[in-house]
């Protein structure tokens, strides 16, 4: 009777928690990701859409128009599709002419989500047969298991006769081929010479419709860059992308709250910075992992997984998000040896040469791992051999000499190279990371203390070789003694390493200023004031705009230092981007919101928003030893609810202003008070 009762009590525990992971599961809905095309100041090669198996490019001002095609090993380089309408015996076309008097389809807007472009247009002009008057719908889908796009179109006749129509697509083959995945690096290949060119193929259902009056049909034209289709229907490969989009949903955004606010702009920040992390998302058999998270992507460029970016920036949200298949991420970076390179291609070939903020990225990224799970220990053993590697480097006083701009932010001036303060500061944080993870795992205590007597070493060497009293700033100094000041973003990285003072930070901080490091839109990488390393081409390191992972960045470390009006009054510049860009651009300018057209249209570190807000503002913390703490620190006009934060498979929703904070554990009223630090379990 005892067991029968026990094991009738577990069931109902196993439905309940069974029904609280669906409702996790089921909480984000692609539409959630939606953004109005009209709105967006995205640069027109900058607007991709992607299934995590093939992404393409729609040509703006159409209704069915198609640029380029990426699905790697495939380049769909130089490729477009153009629709050519017969209506009713007569030819209108479907692209942008400007001028009156034009038989072509008008584009009227759409929207952008992760899984498709829909557009709209319409046609309304007198033709020697009479009225011709239609409304178009489209929603362009990149396949998710084949490489290659289909069009669904709706028509709707407005008129009070029949409509013949009827589409042919104009195509515009380019150069599509096959590259070794090893060539797709920071740009897209583009040269097919001696390589495998690929075919083409076109199919149509419902090429020719006949709508009635008052009436609407649907139509379907897809382009593979296959032979091999195996074709069941159009119709079914749109069902198929849908299933696996929904899957990919179900286990990426499982554990990731839903967020929402009286401040509109917040929430579609918020929305921004985790579709940011989403796209980037590739699931290809002919990658060595799958799936595998990386760096851009979407328009081709930035296929490689690049430790900086994707460990270096958010770890804590990439460990969400990818779960398990992080670890699998960590081990083929140490696969590829981290000494050589910074990044992998996704046949696993190593690329790049040895960052000197590898070593920062990969402790940062073990260490979010340890915290959402566990410490694994050839994950920790990889630490401990990067860290005290670094410490064989050249060195003056303490301080690494990590060489030229080759092995650094890759300025375009000379300035911050050589004995520069970031990333030795960060060498202080990694050793005491690897002495946190050493101690959980029952490392030898010896070492653990040697660890964390040579953090505090480096921090007094680099106070002392590195600080300027004189203009409260990190100075950079060469073998030869050469000195430079640079005021660069990369400085304010030092404050959560431990080596800052308290009156270094408030001079640090003196120079977050509008004009200087400050500006409507967001945040430049170098001063303004600073007139001999500040310019404005290359936006993400120079200035006049920066990395767009880095601002938020800027805006966690304030919340670290306990200085919410400053952290918001930083993170509200980049809002801009939730309500104006499908997605966070690599980079951005900081005077006005756009991004550069000749950089890359997407970056994984746009996960760093929402890492702001999680662990910022709304200050939640998981830590090393498995439980999971709240440090609010909230704004006075601004109420958010966060639901379904999953750590450690318990349920955490928060509900948060100026002055109550109410968290729910489990489905349970865990804390209700004013906004403290409570241990939440």
């Amino acid at each position: 009777m005892k067991t029968c009762f026990a094991r009738g009590v577990l069931l109902i525990l196993l439905i309940i928690y069974s029904g609280a992971r669906l409702m996790a599961q089921s909480k984000w809905q692609l539409s959630d990701f939606a953004i109005d095309l009209n709105r967006l100041v995205t640069p027109p090669n900058h607007l991709w859409v992607g299934s995590g198996y093939t992404s393409v490019n729609p040509v703006l001002s159409s209704v069915l128009g198609v640029g380029e095609v990426m699905s790697p090993p495939i380049s769909g380089h130089g490729f477009k599709f153009e629709a050519l309408f017969i209506a009713n015996g007569d030819t209108i076309r479907d692209h942008f002419v400007w001028g009156g008097k034009v038989r072509n389809i008008l584009y009227t807007g759409g929207f952008w989500q992760p899984d498709r472009i829909i557009r709209r247009g319409t046609y309304h002009r007198m033709h020697a047969g009479g009225l011709i008057s239609f409304e178009i719908n489209s929603h362009l889908i990149p396949l998710a298991d084949k490489p290659g796009f289909l069009i669904r179109y709706e028509v709707r006749n407005r008129t009070t006769t029949p409509l013949q129509l009827s589409m042919t697509p104009l195509i515009t083959t380019g150069k599509p081929a096959v590259y070794p995945l090893r060539e797709w690096g920071f740009m897209p290949p583009a040269d097919p010479a001696n390589n495998d060119t690929v075919p083409v193929k076109v199919l149509q259902e419902g090429q020719r419709l006949n709508i009635a009056p008052q009436q609407s049909q649907t139509a379907y034209v897809a382009v593979v860059f296959t032979n091999n289709t195996n074709t069941t229907s159009i119709k079914d490969w749109e069902n198929q992308t849908t299933a696996i989009w929904n899957t990919r949903l179900a286990w990426a955004l499982k554990d990731i709250p839903t967020l929402t606010s009286n401040n509109a702009a917040l929430e579609s920040y918020y929305k921004r910075s985790i579709v940011s992390g989403l796209v980037c998302i590739w699931e290809k058999p002919e990658f060595k992992l799958h799936p595998t998270i990386v760096t851009s992507g979407l328009d081709g460029g930035g296929m490689n997984t690049y430790l900086w970016d994707v460990a270096g920036y958010a770890p804590g949200i990439v460990s969400m998000m990818m779960g398990n298949k992080l670890l699998d991420i960590a081990r083929t970076m140490t696969a590829i040896d981290l000494e050589r390179s910074y990044a992998f291609a996704q046949d696993g070939t190593g690329l790049g040469v040895r960052y000197a903020y590898s070593t920062v990225a990969f402790t940062s990224l073990v260490y979010a791992i340890a915290c959402q799970d566990r410490v694994y220990p050839d994950l920790f053993e990889q630490v401990k051999k990067l860290v005290l590697s670094d410490e064989k480097r050249p060195m003056i006083n303490g301080v690494i000499d990590y060489g030229d701009q080759h092995n650094l932010l890759e300025m375009r001036g000379m300035g911050w190279e050589h004995m520069v303060p970031s990333p030795n500061a960060e060498r202080a944080w990694c050793f005491r990371r690897l002495a946190d993870m050493g101690e959980k795992i029952g490392y030898d205590k010896t070492a653990i203390q040697s660890w964390r007597k040579k953090a505090d070493t480096i921090a007094a060497n680099i106070r002392q070789a590195l600080w300027d009293d004189t203009t409260g700033w990190f100075a950079c100094k060469y073998p030869d003694g050469h000195k430079e000041t640079v005021y660069s973003i990369q400085v304010f990285d030092i404050l959560r390493t431990g080596v800052c003072t308290p009156a270094m930070k408030k001079r640090m901080l003196e120079q977050l200023q509008d004009g200087k490091f400050l500006f409507p839109y967001g945040v430049s990488s170098v001063s303004k004031a600073d007139s001999i390393h500040y310019e404005v081409t290359d936006t993400d390191w120079g200035g006049g705009g920066a990395y767009s992972g880095d601002l938020p960045q800027l805006a966690l470390d304030l919340y670290g230092e306990h200085l919410p009006a400053k952290a918001w009054d930083v993170l509200k510049r980049q809002f801009w981007i939730g309500q104006q860009l499908p997605y966070f651009p690599q980079e951005h300018f900081c005077d006005r919101p756009g991004s550069p057209a000749y950089k890359r249209a997407n970056v994984v570190s746009g996960l760093m928003g929402s890492a702001a807000i999680l662990y910022g503002m709304v200050g939640l913390e998981p830590r090393l030893d498995g439980s999971l703490w709240i440090h609010p620190q909230p704004t006075a006009d601004n109420n958010v609810q966060i639901k379904g934060f999953i750590h450690r498979d318990h349920i955490v929703d928060v509900q948060l202003s100026a002055n109550l904070c109410k968290v729910t554990l489990d489905g349970k009223i865990k804390y209700q008070g004013k906004p403290a630090t409570i241990k939440i379990f």
